[in-house]
């Protein structure tokens, strides 16, 4: 999942569907919000896809995992992954482990009233396939798609749905594949009520069909958003009547605006702004890890950056620690591997260290006593090129001349994708929380076909001996050995992969004192708004 970050920084609904409208105007400011609800302040403007099968920004995973409901779920209240039911209230696995079979938990009401049934999951289940946005290739790489999926995914009862898959997958793969964005159950009758020809999903973009937490009453892009509580949710009714999301680009406004009492969270300050709030009366900082890494990776297509030498040179030119410590404060942590922390098969050793003196001698080794010249492309966005500049820093103490390429995101993707960079430096985050998600980027890249979408790919990286490996993990059954697996998968990785992982994202956010229970991040990788409290 490519994380985008911008440094540029009331009315319940009625009926079955759930308009997306403008909200009024903007308002005066006020000394306080008002006690049922929660006003956030945030940079929302990457906010580009309503439907659940279409969404793949983290902004959108904030606002529709509290709207839409997904087979299973990640325990919001543990620090590890651990998962719950959700919508499926067990499963079971035939002898082969192709197929599993989901007891679909009853008497579930989506916002409109409907009744939820294994029809909902069914077509819920194909549906991403169908109208094929960039999420499908979640399902595709467990071996469903749009020529199969009618075979695959069998309505078997009123509350039961049997999902048979091209290979025996470690059951936790499945499911935490289902506590995904992509696996948000929708509400067929209402959706098909607006399918027109596109499956729904231009419908779906301006419009919810969940039941879910909270329904989605309103949408201004690049404006707010409103949520009012699902007062029938099965999960227990949420504390406060509404959400408020609001898109505050500046980490400055945002600050001041916290400071007045306007909002009660401001979620995308600074360090410097972060700084400024610490002791300020009725203000709290809250910090949530998030399972996001920060990466710099090498196009081994290039003739210089070919050479192994070379590749490990530049690992000694990262200085780690001063990137987390004076750099980001706070926003991010040290780790040097694909899989975060919280996750089956995380490691924790950090194999590399900032050292020019060895980077020189490196560089000598591979025939550049003179040092070398490159150049890195970079979002012209926080903290992607903050980081850039800081490494063209270092680089340079180790012989390593480092040329910073700023452009826009959509730019610096699509050369990434095209394979026409020498050096990218990138955020990537987790779409489930299973260790195959990053392992299928990261450690991936099966000979004889084109991968544009996987990162070994786009770095040029042909490794069929790992790729066979993080293939088996994927197949491994038992939760221990598969763990194992990843840690030696891991260990290669840092060792001798393209990819140079310096840091793993941790939110900090401001928040008034009288808030309680807001949860910026979790394991399951949204926000958490129905556990939040005002007093």
């Amino acid at each position: 999942m490519t994380i985008r970050v911008s440094k540029r920084h009331l009315i319940a609904g009625g009926g079955a569907a759930f308009a997306v409208s403008a909200l009024p105007g903007a308002r005066e400011a006020r000394a306080q919000t008002p006690r049922n609800t929660l006003v956030i302040a945030a940079q929302i403007d990457d906010l580009v896809a309503l439907d659940p099968h279409h969404s793949f920004e983290v902004t959108g995973s904030d606002l529709l995992k509290n709207v839409y409901d997904q087979l299973f779920a990640i325990d919001e209240t543990k620090s590890s992954a651990e998962l719950v039911p959700g919508l499926a209230e067990s499963f079971s696995v035939s002898p082969d482990g192709r197929t599993f079979t989901f007891a679909i938990r009853q008497n579930v009401k989506f916002h409109s009233g409907n009744p939820l049934t294994a029809a909902d999951v069914a077509f819920s289940i194909r549906r991403p396939l169908l109208i094929n946005r960039t999420p499908a290739f979640m399902y595709r790489s467990v071996g469903l798609n749009r020529d199969n999926v009618e075979q695959t995914v069998r309505q078997t009862g009123d509350f039961e749905v049997q999902v048979t898959f091209d290979k025996a997958y470690a059951p936790s793969l499945i499911q935490n594949l289902f506590t995904a964005t992509i696996g948000s159950v929708v509400d067929k009758k209402l959706v098909e009520q607006n399918a027109g020809t596109d499956h729904g999903n231009a419908w779906l973009n301006r419009n919810s069909a969940a039941s879910g937490a909270f329904r989605l009453v309103r949408h201004q892009p690049n404006e707010s958003y409103t949520l009012d509580r699902n007062d029938s949710w099965w999960r227990g009714r949420a504390d406060l009547q509404r959400i408020i999301v609001r898109h505050v680009p500046e980490a400055a406004t945002q600050r001041l605006m916290l400071e007045r009492g306007d909002v009660d969270v401001a979620r995308n300050l600074t360090p410097t702004e972060i700084s400024g709030l610490r002791g300020r009366a009725g203000v709290t900082i809250a910090e949530f890890p998030r399972g996001t890494i920060q990466y710099f990776s090498a196009n081994m297509g290039d003739p210089i950056l070919s050479k192994p030498k070379v590749i490990e040179a530049l690992k000694h030119l990262v200085d780690y620690d001063a990137i987390a410590n004076n750099l980001l404060p706070g926003q991010v942590f040290p780790h040097q591997s694909f899989i975060p922390r919280a996750i089956l098969g995380e490691v924790d050793s950090r194999p590399w260290k900032f050292d020019p003196d060895r980077a020189k001698a490196l560089l000598a080794e591979a025939g550049h006593a003179s040092g070398i010249r490159l150049t890195m492309d970079t979002a012209n966005t926080f903290p992607s090129l903050d980081v850039a500049q800081a490494l063209q820093a270092s680089f340079a103490r180790g012989g390593v001349t480092l040329e910073v390429l700023p452009a826009t995101g959509a730019q610096v993707l699509a050369k990434y994708r095209a394979r026409n960079h020498q050096l990218f430096i990138g955020i990537w985050g987790l779409g489930y929380p299973d260790p195959h998600y990053n392992a299928d980027s990261f450690s991936h890249n099966p000979p004889g076909r084109d991968n544009p979408g996987k990162l070994t790919w786009r770095n040029n990286w042909t490794i069929p001996e790992l790729s066979a490996r993080t293939e088996a993990a994927m197949q491994e059954r038992d939760a221990n050995a598969r763990s194992a697996q990843y840690r030696q998968i891991q260990e290669e990785f840092m060792g001798t992969s393209p990819f140079a992982v310096f840091a793993q994202q941790q939110i900090q956010v401001g928040v008034r004192s009288n808030v309680t229970g807001y949860m910026a991040s979790s394991p399951g990788l949204s926000a958490i708004y129905w556990r939040t409290n005002k007093s």
